[in-house]
Parts: C-alpha cells; sequence; structure tokens
C-alpha cells in the first residue's frame, strides 16, 4: 500500500474514531487552513493545534483538535486494521482527485471527499457519458411492483444506463439482479464497510455485483451496519443518478429519504401508481400528491437521462474549451434548441448536407428539427456561400467543405 492511501486510511481514522467532525472541518476549511476536501493527518492537525490561537478558532474547534491528538494511538491502529481489510477483499480507495470519482457529486455539496469500492470502479466514470437511474423501493414488495422493477430495470439497461440501488431486499435486489440479467452495469450504495454484506441473506447478489458491478461505501472497511447510516447512504444513492424511480413505498418507508434527497439535488423523481388500497404504496402516492412524475414507460425516462448526459457532455467540454461532438449538438438541438450558437446549428446541417444533397423538409426530417429554426440556418449559410440550391435541394460548396 502507498503513502497516498495510508494518509488517505488515516484521514478516514479520523473522521471516523475521532470527534473531528464535519462542523469542525467546515470551521477549519472557512479559515482557510485546509483546502476543501483535503484530507487532514495526525500531522495536520498538530499543527492546526499550534496555531490555533493565532487563527483564531472556535473553542470548540480548539477542543477537536486536542482530542484528536490525544487519541493519535488509536488512530494508528485504526490504519493498520483498515489497511489489512482493504488489502484482503481487494477494496480501492478512492478520493475526489481520482479518475473514478463521480463527476456528478462534484457538483453537490456534502459529498464524501473519499469512498471505498469493490468491484469494477471504471462504471462510476461511465455514470457520466452514459446516465445512471436510481430504482429503489420497498423490502417487502408486491408482485406488480417487482414485475415493474424488473421490467424498467432491464429496458434501461439494454439502453446503456447504469441502475443504481441500495442493495436491500426486494425491490433494490430486483432492480441489481434485472440489470445484470440483462447485460447491464450496476452500482450498489451500501450502509456499511465495503466488506460487510447486509443484509446477509444477499450474499449472492453481492459476491456478484462485485465481480459485474461495483459495491461502494463512505464508510470505512469493517464497519458494521448502524441505523443511522441509512439516510446517508440514500443521498448518494440520489446524488449518482440522474433520475429516480420509486417502486413502492410505504407512507414510513426510507424510500422516501432517497426520493426527497433526489429532488433537492435536481434530480427527477418517477413514482410508479399503485393502489391507493395498498400500505406499501401510500408514501409512493403522496409523493405523486406532491408533484413527482407518474412512471409509465422506459422512454420517457431513458429520455430525461440523456438530457442530464448531454448537459454534462457541453459542460465538460466547455471546460476543456472543445467543442461538442455532432451526437450532442443533435440532442441538444432536438431538446434544447436555444443552447447552439450561430457556428453549432452550421455545422449540423453542413454535416447533414455533406452526407448526400437535402431540399429543406428532408434536412428538418433527418435531424429532427422544427423547420423555424432549420430556415435560418439554410439562409445564413446560402449568403455566406458555403451550400448553394442545385436544384431544389442544398449541396456544399468548396468553402463549405
Amino acid at each position: 500500500m502507498d503513502a497516498r492511501d495510508l494518509r488517505l486510511l488515516e484521514h478516514t481514522a479520523i473522521r471516523y474514531e475521532t470527534p473531528l467532525d464535519y462542523r469542525a472541518l467546515r470551521e477549519l476549511e472557512s479559515a482557510g487552513l485546509i483546502a476543501e476536501g483535503s484530507y487532514p493527518v495526525i500531522d495536520d492537525i498538530v499543527r492546526l493545534k499550534k496555531d490555533a490561537d493565532v487563527n483564531g478558532l472556535s473553542d470548540r474547534t480548539r477542543f477537536k483538535l486536542s482530542e484528536v491528538i490525544s487519541e493519535r494511538s488509536k488512530v494508528r491502529a485504526a490504519v493498520e486494521r483498515y489497511a489489512s481489510l482493504v488489502e484482503k477483499n481487494d477494496i480501492k480507495i478512492i478520493s475526489r482527485q481520482d479518475e473514478y470519482y463521480p463527476f456528478s457529486w462534484k457538483e453537490l455539496s456534502g459529498m464524501p471527499p473519499l469512498f471505498f469500492a469493490r468491484g469494477d470502479a471504471s462504471l462510476l466514470s461511465d455514470i457520466t457519458y452514459k446516465g445512471a437511474a436510481a430504482i429503489v423501493g420497498s423490502r417487502d414488495p408486491g408482485r406488480y411492483s417487482l414485475y415493474a422493477t424488473d421490467e424498467f430495470s432491464s429496458k434501461l439497461s439494454s439502453k446503456g444506463a447504469v441502475i443504481v440501488s441500495g442493495m436491500a431486499l426486494g425491490i433494490d435486489r430486483k432492480a441489481h439482479e434485472s440489470c445484470m440479467n440483462a447485460g447491464g452495469k450496476t452500482v450498489a450504495v451500501i450502509p456499511g464497510g465495503a466488506d460487510i454484506i447486509y443484509p446477509y441473506k444477499n450474499r449472492d447478489i453481492y459476491e456478484r455485483i462485485s465481480n459485474e458491478g461495483v459495491v461502494i461505501t463512505e464508510l470505512p472497511p469493517g464497519q458494521e451496519v448502524l441505523k443511522q447510516y441509512f439516510p446517508s447512504r440514500n443521498r448518494l444513492i440520489s446524488a449518482l443518478s440522474d433520475v429516480c424511480l420509486i417502486m413502492e413505498a410505504g407512507i414510513y418507508s426510507g424510500t422516501l429519504h432517497t426520493a426527497s434527497f433526489a429532488a433537492a439535488q435536481g434530480r427527477d423523481v418517477f413514482v410508479l401508481p399503485n393502489s391507493i388500497y395498498a400500505d406499501n404504496s401510500l408514501g409512493g402516492l403522496l409523493l405523486l400528491r406532491d408533484g413527482a412524475e407518474v412512471l409509465i414507460d422506459a422512454d420517457t425516462v431513458y429520455e430525461r437521462i440523456l438530457t442530464e448526459v448531454n448537459n454534462r457532455r457541453v459542460l465538460l467540454n466547455e471546460q476543456e474549451n472543445t467543442e461538442p461532438d455532432r451526437d450532442v449538438l443533435l440532442h441538444m438541438a432536438r431538446s434544447t434548441p436555444e443552447r447552439l450558437n450561430e457556428s453549432q446549428w452550421q455545422s449540423l446541417v453542413c454535416d447533414e448536407i455533406s452526407e448526400k444533397p437535402r431540399n429543406i423538409d428532408e434536412l428538418c426530417r433527418s435531424l429532427g428539427i422544427p423547420f423555424s429554426y432549420l430556415s435560418a440556418v439554410v439562409t445564413v449559410l446560402e449568403t455566406s456561400g458555403l451550400i448553394i440550391n442545385d436544384r431544389g435541394k442544398y449541396v456544399l460548396t468548396i468553402n463549405g467543405r
């Protein structure tokens, strides 16, 4: 294990084995003493404590720093324990600086500075470019909800979307299983260490996801499942996804936490409609009453995922100062045409004409773009000498090639 991983494990031990909490870390960040999302270790804590008076830290944070220093032996023991479990179980440690840290998490506050993964961590990068759907619901679902879960998970997987769930019994298990049966990729976000199987009845699906997908958690190796970790796990499920599908939820279901997080994070929430007389459906029906969308067909869901994927691609291209590729431009032209600039419109039309001469009606059909947008673009291209009208069809000139 290299020095980088040991440092990350030491930071994890400080977070979970000492009293240094999120509030104290935020104060240190606000004071400019540590970088946002950085990983302070014992040596950093000693330095921060020494300069606490000069830096004007609160009494509370200074006390927290003192407690960490007094428990350094506990931290060292935890690091050794974590390191042993990481190597034994082939667990990867992923930080914000790593390639596989989810892009969607970087756009949200309150996401973990690092996490642990067992399986194919590259799937987390696939989500950026292929999209993901969270599929969650009751641990004791009815046959109708299980059937729908199988249907939606299979169809979305076959289109390339990654399926994200929490590896619980019932709906979660069915979502993971159906995805893999359809040849798709799935991510399980669990409420314990990456080496802890919970519930143990799902040992088979845990092993299968570890081989065909990836199991992730923000909790350290060896950490047993505790009730208070479930809401934290649910926020990560929704944050990793582009849409959230609620297949069945009672009025007091933890699934509603996932829906609430999804809405707060700007994700579209879809709810499978069910009987008003079924207790396990009341939570979902209340979500529909409050504005969630009715889950009817996979194509609608996938279109929503594709829109988010293309928005990310545009954002990434802008960050890299590169032009979006043709597929991205074409989807934008159909879904959000107002976002294209003049040169992007011209590029789309010229690319289409380069395949073969087309009249304006053929361009509308092949590109799937309204006449009102295309006619203006074609006029500008013709005036600029980039295309000419040859017997009713537009052809590229030498200047337009």
